[in-house]
C-alpha cells in the first residue's frame, strides 16, 4: 500500500496537479488498491485532520496580518526601517530586510511578507537603480523570516502535529535567535553586494524623525511582544492569542491609524478565507495520506534505514537535513511537514534529539525551499513584482540562499541557539 501511495503521489505531482489534490487522489488510489478499506475513510480522516480547536489559530493569525496590512502598518514599518538603515550603502535593500523582520512579527507567513512588502519595495528599489533580479531576490530571501520569527503558522502546525507536550510557546521563543541571525546575515550580503555595485544610500534621518518613525511603527512592534507575553506567561493559549491579535489589529487600524474602515472588512474576510482554505485543505488531505502511510509501516522502515546507518544524533540530524532540502525543492512546506512528521519524530525521539530544536531545524530547512525552483513560490511572487524572468531571480538569490544554509548548519550543530531563550523564559 505504501508503494501505491507514494508512486501515485509522485506521478500526480509530476503531471502538475496541486499538492493537496495529489495527496487526496493518491490516498483514494491506495484505498482502492487495498480493497478492504472503505472509501469513507478518506472523508473521515480529512475531517479528523481539520477538526481541531487549536487550528483556529491559523485563520486568526492570517486575519490579523491582513488587517494590519490594510490598516496602514506596512507603510509605517517601511518608514521606520528606512529611518534606521537607509543611510547605509544599499539602504533600500537593508530597509527591505529590516521591514520583513518587523513584519514577520505580524504575519507569520513568508508569502504574506513577500506580497505585502514586495509590491512597495521592489518597484522602489528598481526606481533607484537596483537590478530587478536583486530587488526580487532580497525581498524573497528576507520574507523567509516570516515563518521563523513568531508568530509562525508552520511552527503552530508542527507543535499541533507532534503533540506530546511540545510547547508552541517554546517553539515561538526558539525562532527568535535564528530569525535575528538570518536578518543579520542577509543584511551583510546586501551591504557587500551594494558596495560592489555602488547602489545608492539615503540621507541620514535626524534623531527626532527617527523617534517619530519608531512611534508610528510602535504599534506593529508591540504585537509580537503581546503574543509572546500572553503565551509564555500562561495567560492565553495560542488560539486565544491569535484572536487577541485580530482585535488588536482591528483596534490599531480603525482607532489609532484610522486607515481601516468597515468597507475594507468584507474584502479582508474574503482574502483571509481564501488564504486559510489553501492551508486547511492541505492539512485535511494530508491527514488521510499520513494515516495510510503510518499504518503501512513506512515510517518504521525509514527509521530502520536511518538508524542502520548511524545512531549518532548529529549524523541523524544531518541526514534528515539532506532529506528535507531535497523534499523542499519539490513540495510545499506545510504539506511536507504533515507528511514527514509521523515518519521523522520516532527517529528523532529515539536519538534523544530535543523536539523543539528539531522543530526549528525542520521549519527553517523547509522554508529555504521557498527560495529554490521549481516550487519556490517566493521567487515567482517577487519576480512578478520586479517584472523579470525567474532565471534572473534564481541567479541573484544564490548568495542569500547560502546564508540560509550556513544558519541552518549553525542551528543544527549548536542546539543552544534555539533552546537558550525558551529555557531562559520558560525554565
Amino acid at each position: 500500500m505504501a508503494s501505491v501511495l507514494m508512486i501515485g503521489f509522485l506521478v500526480l505531482l509530476t503531471i502538475g496537479l496541486p499538492i493537496a489534490f495529489a495527496m487526496g487522489l493518491a490516498t483514494i488510489l491506495a484505498i482502492a488498491w487495498h480493497g478492504t478499506l472503505p472509501f469513507s475513510l478518506f472523508a473521515q480522516r480529512a475531517l479528523i485532520g481539520a477538526d481541531s480547536y487549536s487550528l483556529l489559530a491559523i485563520p486568526f493569525f492570517i486575519l490579523a496580518g491582513n488587517l494590519m496590512n490594510v490598516g496602514g502598518i506596512t507603510e509605517r514599518i517601511i518608514t521606520f526601517a528606512n529611518a534606521c538603515v537607509g543611510r547605509f550603502t544599499g539602504g533600500l535593500g537593508l530597509t527591505t530586510v529590516m521591514s520583513c523582520m518587523v513584519f514577520s512579527g505580524v504575519s507569520g507567513s513568508a508569502v504574506a511578507d513577500a506580497s505585502a512588502l514586495g509590491k512597495v519595495l521592489i518597484p522602489g528599489m528598481k526606481r533607484q537603480g537596483y537590478d530587478g533580479g536583486f530587488a526580487a531576490s532580497v525581498t524573497a530571501a528576507a520574507s523567509v523570516m516570516g515563518p521563523i520569527i513568531p508568530p509562525s503558522i508552520p511552527l503552530v502546525i508542527y507543535g499541533l502535529s507532534v503533540g506530546k507536550g511540545v510547547s508552541v510557546a517554546a517553539l515561538f521563543l526558539g525562532g527568535v535567535i535564528p530569525g535575528l541571525m538570518l536578518a543579520l546575515g542577509l543584511s551583510i550580503v546586501v551591504y557587500v553586494i551594494a558596495k560592489k555595485r555602488n547602489y545608492p544610500k539615503h540621507e541620514a534621518v535626524p534623531f527626532r524623525a527617527l523617534v517619530a518613525a519608531a512611534g508610528q511603527a510602535g504599534w506593529a512592534l508591540f504585537m509580537p511582544v503581546l503574543i509572546l507575553v500572553g503565551i509564555t506567561g500562561g495567560i492565553v493559549t495560542v488560539t486565544e492569542s491569535a484572536a487577541i491579535a485580530v482585535l488588536y489589529a482591528a483596534f490599531v487600524g480603525m482607532v489609532i491609524h484610522r486607515e481601516l474602515t468597515w468597507r475594507n472588512i468584507g474584502p479582508i474576510f474574503v482574502q483571509t478565507a481564501l488564504d486559510t482554505a489553501v492551508v486547511m485543505i492541505i492539512i485535511a488531505f494530508a491527514s488521510g495520506f499520513g494515516w495510510l502511510m503510518a499504518v503501512s509501516g513506512l515510517p518504521r522502515q525509514v527509521a530502520g534505514l536511518i538508524t542502520s546507518i548511524s545512531d549518532n544524533p548529529l549524523i541523524i540530524l544531518l541526514m534528515i537535513n539532506g532529506l528535507l532540502l531535497v523534499v523542499g525543492l519539490f513540495m510545499e512546506a506545510i504539506a511536507a511537514m504533515i507528511i514527514l512528521i509521523p515518519v521523522l519524530i520516532p527517529i528523532v525521539e529515539a536519538a534523544g534529539i530535543d523536539l523543539v530544536h528539531f522543530g526549528l531545524v525542520m521549519v527553517f530547512n523547509l522554508m529555504l525551499g521557498l527560495l529554490t525552483p521549481p516550487v519556490g513560490i517566493l521567487l515567482y511572487i517577487c519576480g512578478n513584482f520586479a517584472n523579470v524572468r525567474i532565471e534572473a531571480v534564481v541567479r541573484e538569490v544564490l548568495p542569500f540562499l547560502g546564508v540560509g544554509l550556513i544558519i541552518l548548519a549553525l542551528i543544527t550543530l549548536f542546539p543552544s541557539l534555539v533552546l537558550w531563550l525558551p529555557k531562559l523564559v520558560l525554565g
